[in-house]
């Protein structure tokens, strides 16, 4: 309805030969204050030198010939404050009606298909709950395009090369040296978590016959990182299923490294004059690049092999996707990343693709909370929480993403465990799966007392089953059904800036809104036939909202609990 009231301010704008370069529709603090609230006036009257109440009454006169406007009123200094007529509402709950589980989608990805790479966490070792956090919200964001019409593919970067392998490995093979010298100590900047040395002996066990014929120490280093590697893989795997996180594919950096890729984009950067070699080293550079800034970044090093960077593998890697069919790339990244940004994006310009190719969104570290007391974690020092063990605790994978969509992805966040564990209404996520199972009770009742309602559970409602919309005049009803018709507004807002903590905030305000009705209002005893049917098709088109949104969350919608 916003973008509604925004065309009509526009029209009564250009009535009164106002241009204006943007003004702000939103909803105002109360209720009763009407729809919606726009600072129109106070823009022009900047821009007119003039009072911005006298502006607000002109404007106001020019929307109230608007036959859709119920009421233009004027507040404080120049606000003005709208309400539309309630036709206009109950028309786009009969839209809901209508269209069931495809209300709020578009077709505006159709014939276009996006990478989504997310979590693609360090494999050195398990998954905790902090850089799992991606995997939510990588889901979502999946979601939301595939909700759009997207073809998408869901991919994880496995990084199974570097320095951070050579200390896996070393941090592994140090558990069976041990036990040759146990004077041996653990190798410097190595991974001392209890994981290791489980995996180390779960690797001699399984392959001492082919670890006593290696040669020497490195060759045992090596063949360690390889089975380790596969083993963390595996678990990763194995955990982002219990969490419900479904990864079409795993690629790995390696793999980039051995088709000759990374080189060929070295060559035809070096052809497009965008790198210099400096110190022995060969250089990304694009002085006059304005996102790189001074930025440089080196693409093979100096040593007498000229080894690849990361980050020459990772443009290759992009490029890869965008090989395979890729129109889009998304990538989900940790907050420490954002360096690696404007390189990033600056590399694809340079190789000719368009600004729109690559959009990143950053995610924050979690602490996580127990009885009140928060505590960080690191993979290096050993004292993370794994994503497994979280699970494990009671909390729901529904109820992990939850917790994690709900808050800001670039701010830092507190896990509560104990609350995200809590088989209650003081759990968010119980509360709005609650009020979707409480719904389709009430659909399930209405079948046993003989009226067939299949249409009912399949999210659609006939013209003739819909009832009168209008009967519903209570501000319980009101309240609801002029908060269901934001859902495409909050689908179309969320495609552009990805804030998917909206989507989950939304759910919950629409479960309360129900609840409250429902506490209110009967729907299988109203009274009359005509409010039963306009009732049945309110809740109905809640169940609707409700199982969109968590779906694009990736939280089961139950029809009973």
């Amino acid at each position: 309805m916003r973008n509604i009231v925004k065309a009509k301010i526009d029209l009564a704008l250009k009535s009164l030969g106002f241009n204006l370069p943007g003004y702000s529709v939103d909803e105002p603090p109360s209720r009763e204050m009407g729809d919606y609230s726009t600072n129109v006036a106070m823009v022009a009257s900047g821009l007119e030198k003039k009072n911005p109440r006298e502006i607000a009454q002109k404007i106001q006169s020019e929307l109230s010939k608007d036959p859709e406007i119920e009421s233009v009123e004027i507040a404080g200094p120049g606000f003005i404050n709208i309400a539309l007529k309630s036709d206009l509402y109950t028309e786009e709950l009969s839209k809901i009606l209508e269209e069931g589980s495809k209300y709020g989608s578009s077709e505006i990805g159709k014939g276009k298909t996006i990478n989504v790479e997310y979590v693609s966490a360090n494999p050195t070792g398990p998954l905790h709950i902090g850089n799992a956090r991606s995997g939510p919200i990588g889901e979502a964001v999946a979601n939301l395009f595939e909700f759009n019409s997207y073809g998408v593919t869901k991919e994880f970067y496995v990084n199974d090369i570097g320095v951070q392998i050579g200390r896996f490995g070393k941090s592994l093979f140090h558990w069976c040296a041990i036990k040759s010298d146990p004077k041996i100590e653990f190798p410097e900047g190595g991974y001392p978590g209890e994981y290791i040395q489980e995996t180390s002996e779960k690797i001699q066990k399984e392959f001492g016959d082919e670890i006593a014929h290696l040669d020497n120490d490195q060759e045992k280093i090596d063949f360690f990182a390889r089975k380790g590697l596969n083993v963390m893989v595996a678990n990763i795997k194995s955990d982002l299923e219990l969490a419900g996180i479904n990864i079409h594919t795993f690629s790995y950096e390696s793999k980039i490294i051995n088709s000759g890729k990374s080189k060929i984009v070295i060559d035809r950067l070096k052809e497009k004059g965008f790198v210099a070699e400096k110190d022995g080293a060969v250089w990304f550079k694009n002085p006059e690049d304005p996102d790189l800034m001074d930025n440089d970044a080196v693409l093979a090093k100096s040593d007498e092999e000229k080894s690849l960077t990361y980050f020459a593998n990772d443009i290759a890697y992009h490029l890869d996707k965008i090989d395979r069919g890729a129109d889009k790339l998304f990538d989900i990244w940790g907050a420490n990343h954002f360096g690696h940004i404007p390189r990033m994006k600056a590399a694809l310009r340079a190789l000719g693709c368009p600004d729109e190719t690559l959009e990143i969104v950053l995610y924050q570290y979690v602490r996580l909370k127990k009885s009140g007391v928060a505590s960080s974690m690191g993979k290096r020092l050993g004292n993370f929480v794994t994503l497994r063990a979280v699970i494990e605790a009671g909390v729901e994978a529904d109820a992990f993403k939850y917790f994690i969509l709900s808050q800001n992805a670039n701010t830092p966040m507190d896990f509560d465990i104990e609350l995200a564990a809590e088989k209650s209404e003081k759990n968010p996520v119980y509360y709005i799966k609650y009020a979707h199972a409480r719904i389709c009770s009430i659909l399930k009742k209405i079948e046993e007392q003989g009226t067939p309602l299949r249409q009912g559970f399949a999210g659609q409602v006939s013209d003739q089953e819909r009832g009168d919309l209008s009967l519903l005049k209570d501000e319980k009803e009101i309240a609801l059904y002029k908060e269901l018709v934001k859902f495409p507004e909050i689908v179309e807002e969320t495609l552009v800036d990805f804030q998917t903590q909206r989507l989950p905030h939304f759910a919950y305000k629409i479960a309360a809104l129900f609840h409250d009705f429902y506490n209110s209002c009967s729907v299988i005893d109203a009274g009359s036939k005509e409010l039963v049917s306009a009732r049945l098709s309110l809740i109905i088109a809640t169940k609707n909202i409700l199982a969109n949104t968590l779906k694009i969350c990736g939280i089961k919608a139950p029809e009973k609990m």
